[in-house]
């Protein structure tokens, strides 16, 4: 180990460059460090100074001091002991194959006493030994734990003659090897032998029950899971449907009823109309005798939004249960339900803890709930908590109520007045997003001098001067920016630029990332169809990003007929049958991005723009969908605005630079221009109140 190590360890930031030195035996000084991260879990927090260390010294010397001190630790007495230290060998070994000293203490306890220490040591040595290795080591083991841990952990696409082997295993008298070898002998190749494999991996299906997720699987998936992961590997999506319906028949067990749900779900991530399909299934099982069912039931109904839709009634119908009410308020409420909205009040005075309640209050904010028992509540917890400075639900309903939680500005402000060491971020978004109608702490605002406080400000004040200091006293380039440039956007709404706050815009629009999507709509709203061709070039580039292709589809709905050279591609994803495919880190969570887009508007609606565009004699197609829109921004009848060469002759536009916007005939609404919300646009045709220009 070299000096410059040492002194990232023991100082906790690196050394100088080109500080070398020799070998040091123990990176500390002593292994007490070590002991008590390992005894006390740390080691596998991720995040963690023990770990941190433990995995910078390993990448060093895979066969150095520190690996040779961590294996002694696996033939410790203490159980906890052995099973953190496997684990984190495990995930030391991960993309680092061929590491023999950790396979040698993996083969070594494939013997323990601990069935958890044994399945992580097959799959440790599955992962740090040759293939033949581990082959060797399952045909020599009679142990089920050991057997089915090796069947799971080993890639067997990558083992010779892995055909033959998985057939032998799919007779093995451990009921869970016999369906591991089933899953794993699908192929693309022979569609023939599926239905031998569906009925073989029935039939074992009940004895797997709480098998082959334990603690230490390679995989932390059920039998029905892993099923469902074929199915939907090999588009078999009728197929799934099929046994999602057979295995939650009620003569079922409990057991193969929750597969059937697990089956279930994993259509409706996978492939659109799935919802439909399923959710009769899974809300016959809401009237389930057996408790466990019934929540499993519940539970993946709300993790579709358009299941939650299609089961409104029987999930209100169980809102006043105890054990089901709180996932059917917040199920409800993410798509708008207003009948929702008297248990997810309950909820928060209560303190619940639904990961979803910010997003239920947020939807039926949207949808128009009647604001009074919400803001009511988020100012009794504000009240009760004065000392806390960002509780954070109560803030995230206000700012989901905007203008109608006008009556809390006397608590926000209080916030404001009252924060000695912490700056209260979150009471300036909500004022900011109160707007107007917080005038009141318009005083208290000005006494921040940060630029969150700016932004607020000047959506409290709409005072022009706010925005045009705060821009005065940046550099006229700007390599980044966020808040800059919404305030650049309001000002390109509300009068238009100056010649130096275009240059500052254009400085925003060169650096690639979120600044150059927030400033993309405020040049389009500068400079108009001048720049078109250079957001077209731009803009599609962030479509498939889940956290900037929100911002490029709204200013491609702005931009209108402007923007018909991306339909294609769109219409390519319109038309597609599976979900998009998306990096949140939570399946659940990517199929709710991909089912915002199709929500119809929330109630009260306006009235839709399609009915609009077929009253001026235009034919509208599908509404667009894009997977990462939330439900208030909407942008229908894309066709119907790109062929909008009739509304073009109606309504000739003359585009007045300094402000962006259009000079029209009176009495008709312009195509696509953006509106400057932070919530997103619709795009609409007709005359103005015929169709939705704003956000819901």
């Amino acid at each position: 180990m070299s000096e410059d190590q040492v002194h990232d360890v023991l100082e906790g930031r690196p050394a100088p460059r080109r500080v070398k030195g020799p070998a040091l035996v123990s990176p500390l000084g002593d292994w007490g460090w070590l002991e008590a991260g390992i005894v006390s879990g740390d080691v596998l927090v991720p995040g963690s100074d023990a770990r941190a260390h433990i995995f910078y010294w390993v990448k060093a010397d895979r066969d150095g001091p520190m690996v040779r001190r961590l294996l002694t630790f696996t033939t410790d007495r203490r159980l906890s002991a052995r099973r953190t230290v496997f684990e984190l060998l495990y995930e030391l070994s991960f993309q680092k194959p061929h590491w023999p000293l950790a396979a040698d203490a993996a083969e070594s306890a494939l013997d323990d006493e601990d069935p958890q220490v044994r399945r992580t040591a097959a799959k440790l040595l599955v992962d740090t030994a040759e293939p033949e290795r581990a082959l060797a080591a399952l045909n020599a083991s009679t142990d089920p734990v050991v057997r089915i841990a090796f069947v799971d952990a080993i890639p067997w696409h990558r083992v010779a003659r892995h055909q033959a082997i998985l057939e032998s295993l799919r007779s093995d008298p451990v009921p869970a090897v016999r369906l591991l070898a089933n899953v794993a002998a699908f192929s693309r190749d022979d569609p023939a032998a599926r239905p031998a494999l569906d009925a073989a991996i029935r039939v074992d299906l009940e004895s797997c029950a709480g098998v082959l997720n334990a603690p230490g699987s390679p995989l932390s998936l059920t039998a029905g899971e892993r099923w469902a992961r074929t199915l939907t590997g090999l588009d078999r999506e009728q197929d799934c449907y099929a046994w999602a319906q057979r295995l939650a028949n009620r003569v079922e067990s409990p057991q193969v009823k929750d597969e059937g749900v697990r089956i279930a779900l994993a259509a409706m991530r996978e492939w659109r109309v799935a919802p439909g399909r399923v959710t009769p299934i899974l809300t016959g099982l809401l009237q389930d005798d057996i408790p466990e069912v019934r929540s499993a039931a519940l539970h993946a109904v709300a993790a579709s939004l358009t299941a939650s839709r299609l089961a409104a009634d029987e999930l209100a119908a169980v809102l006043d249960e105890p054990e089901l009410g709180a996932v059917a308020a917040t199920a409800l409420g993410s798509v708008g339900d207003q009948r929702a909205v008297p248990r997810l009040v309950r909820l928060m005075l209560s303190g619940g803890e639904e990961p979803r309640l910010a997003e239920a209050f947020r939807a039926v904010a949207r949808a128009g709930a009647d604001p009074r028992a919400p803001v009511a509540a988020a100012r009794q917890i504000l009240a009760a908590l004065p000392d806390s400075c960002e509780p954070g639900l109560p803030m995230r309903v206000l700012a989901a109520f905007g203008p109608a939680a006008a009556a809390a500005v006397p608590e926000l402000v209080a916030r404001l007045e009252g924060a000695e060491n912490d700056t209260p971020d979150c009471a300036i978004y909500v004022l900011g997003r109160i707007g107007p109608a917080a005038a009141a702490a318009a005083a208290s605002l000005r006494q921040y001098p940060l630029q969150g406080a700016t932004l607020a400000l000047l959506r409290v004040t709409s005072d022009r001067a706010v925005a045009e200091q705060y821009l005065d006293g940046r550099p006229e380039e700007l390599r980044r920016g966020r808040v800059a440039a919404a305030l650049l956007s309001w000002l390109a709404e509300h009068g238009g630029l100056t010649t130096r706050q275009h240059k500052q815009l254009r400085s925003l629009f060169r650096a690639p990332g979120f600044g150059q999507l927030e400033s993309a709509g405020a040049l389009w709203l500068h400079e108009g169809p001048a720049v078109a061709a250079e957001l077209l070039e731009v803009l599609p580039q962030y479509l498939s990003d889940d956290l900037y292709g929100p911002k490029a589809l709204r200013v491609l709905a702005a931009m209108g007929s402007h923007a018909r050279p991306v339909l294609d591609r769109l219409d390519r994803f319109v038309a597609s049958r599976h979900r998009a495919g998306m990096s949140i880190g939570d399946d659940d969570a990517e199929m709710r991005a991909d089912e915002y887009c199709s929500l119809p508007p929330s109630p009260p609606a306006r009235r839709s723009p399609n009915k609009s565009v077929r009253r001026h004699g235009l034919r509208p197609r599908r509404a667009l969908v894009h997977p990462f829109l939330p439900p208030i921004v909407r942008v229908s009848s894309w066709r119907a605005v790109t062929r909008c060469d009739a509304e073009a002759r109606r309504s000739p536009h003359t585009f007045v630079p300094m402000t962006g916007r259009p000079i029209k005939p009176a009495g008709h609404q312009s195509v696509g221009w953006f509106d400057g919300s932070t919530e997103g646009v619709d795009v609409a045709c007709g005359p103005l109140g015929e169709g939705p220009r704003g956000s819901a």
